[in-house]
């Protein structure tokens, strides 16, 4: 049978939103689809997938990619090869494709961000779209993905009926490697990923004595203040509030960025704003490449006059 296997990304009995973009590229590849999790109840759209095969493992061993490796060669025996394994791209995904591409002998492709369904290419972004890479494959084969978080979900479409429900219990279950702990990362009074309205700030503030102005500013305009790198390893503002690779992506209604000259780090952390304002005095700063409005100015002046004008 011709169909692509997703392995589902579940913690703490939760099934994660980034399933659906792993979910949304088998629409687009018009694959039918079996979702592989432990057996639990999940709060999930279940008319997304055609079929659900729940394991009859904890979710602590699930975790364990001999484990998953042994359960999708048990579905292999029962339903044939897949046409492709699709995986998220996080620290699980990756370990996970990495484990099943040599345990099975499957080519892997990492990170995909889109897809040419003409041409059946896959592509890869790199440094802020900046750049693309195209990988195809180079004889009809069984291969592996592992999908950026946020690039496919819209594509997700509901079935006419209900999926079906299958179970598998008849695998072996490798316990050499015990699951301890989930380390939570540090918690915040907000959550930046949910904001509509984003004022962040960068390098150019200054120094700390100034960011309490723009907590003022952010409370006027009913936004959540967030920043850049520099103003995190400064601990000007707490790590939660990073908007970055190595902070948190964004996607609000508007991203106001004042003092921030726009790495490619920060852009791809924010680049899928619907409206990117930003202010900065240096007009060659790249974050105006992908602003839709600018303003050439001190950020001080403009966060002033902004405070004065919504004051009044």
């Amino acid at each position: 049978m011709s169909y692509a296997l997703i392995i589902g990304e579940v913690r703490k009995g939760v099934f994660e939103e980034r399933n659906l973009d792993s979910i949304g590229i088998c629409a687009l590849l018009q694959k039918e689809t079996r979702l592989l999790i432990p057996d639990n109840t999940y709060a999930m759209d279940e008319r997304l997938i055609d079929t659900i095969v729940k394991a009859k493992i904890a979710e602590d061993m699930f975790l364990n990619p001999i484990n998953l490796a042994n359960m999708v060669e048990h579905l292999i025996e029962l339903h044939g090869n897949p046409d492709c394994i699709i995986l998220t791209n996080s620290s699980s995904g990756t370990e996970f494709a990495s484990y099943l591409s040599g345990m099975l002998g499957l080519p892997i492709i990492t990170d995909v961000s889109d897809l040419d369904k003409e041409r059946r290419v896959f592509l890869k972004s790199y440094y802020s779209d900046k750049l693309f890479g195209e990988f195809a494959l180079v004889e009809q084969r069984p291969f592996i993905l592992t999908v950026r978080g946020g690039s496919f979900k819209e594509h997700c479409v509901e079935k006419v009926n209900s999926p079906k429900i299958e179970y598998i219990d008849n695998f072996a279950v490798n316990d050499s490697r015990v699951f301890l702990e989930y380390v939570e990362e540090e918690k915040s009074e907000v959550d930046i990923t949910k904001a509509d309205f984003i004022l962040s700030i960068g390098r150019g503030v200054g120094n700390k004595d100034e960011v309490s102005g723009y907590g003022e500013l952010a409370e006027f305009l009913k936004a959540v203040l967030s920043g850049s790198r520099p103003v995190i390893d400064k601990m000007w503002l707490p790590k939660a509030r990073q908007v970055g690779t190595s902070g948190k992506t964004v996607k609000p209604k508007v991203y106001l960025a004042m003092g921030i000259s726009g790495a490619f780090q920060h852009i791809a952390g924010m680049k899928d704003s619907d409206c990117i304002i930003a202010v900065n005095k240096d007009a060659n700063a790249p974050i105006f490449q992908y602003a839709h409005y600018g303003i050439i100015a001190d950020m001080h002046k403009v966060r002033d006059q902004l405070k004065e004008i919504l004051k009044g």
